[in-house]
Formats: C-alpha cells, structure tokens, sequence
C-alpha cells in the first residue's frame, strides 16, 4: 500500500468527518444527483448501472459514505435542478466561461474526442471550424454549443437546427436534412447504430481530425450550502478509488479492457 494512497484515505476520513458534524448533506447520507438519458456509453437510463460515467460517480458517492439517488431527466430540466439546489449534482458536463459562474467544478470524471459527423453522400474535409461556414448542422436540447460554432451562427455563417436528443439529430442527418452533427466518438457511432443499425457505417462518416478534445466534469451550484465540501470530497475519494484500481476496472469492464479511468 502506498504513502500517497494511506494519505489519500486519511485526508478523505478528515474531509468526511467535518462535513458529518456540520453539514445537513452529510447527515442525511443521501444525494440526490440528476443527468440526462441519452449519452450513451456515459450516461443512460437504458444501460447497467446508468453508463460507465454514471457507475463511477455513484462509486465515489459510495466511497464518500453517501447513499447516490441517481434520476434521469431531459438534459435543460437536469441542469435546472441541480442549479436550483433541488438536486445535489449533475454530470457530466464540460467547462465553460458563464457556467463556471454558476456552478463548482470537480477534477474531470470523462474525456472525450469531438469529432464532426457528416452524410458519406455529402461529405467534405473537415480540418478547422471555418470549413463549417455556409453549412447547417443539428445539436440535442440541452447540449452546450461550441463556442466557434456558436460565434458563427451569431454572425449567419452557419444555421443550427435543434432535436430532442442525438437520435434525432442523427436521423435529420441521415435525411440529409443537416450538412452535419458534433458528437464525441461513442456517443456518436452509438446513436448511428441505434438509429441506422446495419445501413450505419454506408451512411454516415466521422472526420478524421478532432474538433477538439475536452473533458467533462460533476458540476454542483454555488448556491447549494455545501458546495465547497461535497466537491473536495468528490476530487479526493475519486483519487482514492484512482489509486487502488477500482475505477479501472468499472471502465475495462463496461468498455473494454484498453479502457482506463481519467487519471
């Protein structure tokens, strides 16, 4: 057993014990958390466990002394209520400038390649946003806009339609009703099989250069009371579970064994 993880869990057990003798969070030893549906193989409500993602944060509540509460909503209603302290924490979510103000973040939990997905009738060369220009593309209620795609359609270089979820937009794409979809690599091809199943890989194509790579995190309001401490629990009992393989192995499990958990 290392010095770095015997450090770890002790200053876990001190993080715990604070908030256990002044926190009402603690003392009820339930959190609530709330996320989407549909970000398959992250978050599901269809999949074991609600996604690898949603398995690993329940896993840190757990090691925390929490007892996880997990509800799936529609992505804005999700957001709405962790903003307004009606639940604990939402996940798993990517940093940006006016959302920082609002809420707190945690050590990241995912990381992910966001890749540009395009009709293989109607493809074109993607290698930087301005290739975008004079295009129109789909993005799911509730899904963050990219900040260059989002500048582009302020200035009508660029025109944004709207579905419920990446199912939908994954189906005005294969209608050709879209030039194209932004989606990280798994949820992505996981929507395309689900939708187009065989016809999946004659239809749709991914470009081979990443938009970008990001990474996605547990977010919690700064109005919740107990913000701060819920957080640096979270970051510290993650690194515990990090150092003893127990995160590896939820990932390996449910993604295969090249799979590792964000260090």
């Amino acid at each position: 057993m290392s010095f770095r993880f015997v450090y770890l869990r002790g200053v876990l057990a001190g993080i715990l014990f604070s908030i256990a003798a002044v926190h009402t969070v603690a003392a009820k030893q339930v959190v609530d958390l709330a996320t989407g549906p549909d970000y398959a193989p992250y978050v599901s409500s269809e999949l074991p466990e609600g996604g690898v993602v949603s398995e690993v944060v329940t896993r840190v509540f757990t090691e925390m002394g929490y007892r996880p509460k997990l509800g799936f909503y529609p992505w804005n209603r999700a957001y709405q209520r962790v903003l307004n302290v009606q639940s604990d924490a939402t996940f798993p979510y990517a940093w940006g400038l006016e959302r920082s103000k609002l809420f707190f973040y945690s050590r990241p939990v995912n990381r992910i390649n966001i890749r540009v997905f395009m009709h293989e009738h109607a493809a074109f060369t993607f290698t930087r946003a301005n290739d975008l220009a004079g295009l129109s593309y789909c993005q799911p209620l509730g899904y963050q806009t990219e900040p260059e795609l989002r500048d582009m359609v302020k200035q009508a270089r660029l025109e944004r339609f709207e579905a419920r979820d990446m199912d939908g937009c994954f189906q005005m794409l294969s209608a050709k009703r879209v030039d194209f979809v932004v989606s990280n690599d798994l949820v992505g091809w996981s929507s395309v099989n689900r939708e187009l199943g065989q016809q999946a890989g004659q239809m749709i194509v991914a470009a081979e250069e990443p938009f970008r790579t990001i990474s996605e995190y547990l977010i919690i309001s700064k109005q919740h009371p107990e913000g701060e401490y819920l957080i640096k629990a979270f970051n510290t009992a993650y690194e515990v579970l990090l150092e003893n393989g127990s995160l590896d192995q939820i990932w390996m499990q449910r993604l295969g064994r090249h799979v590792k958990a964000v260090d």
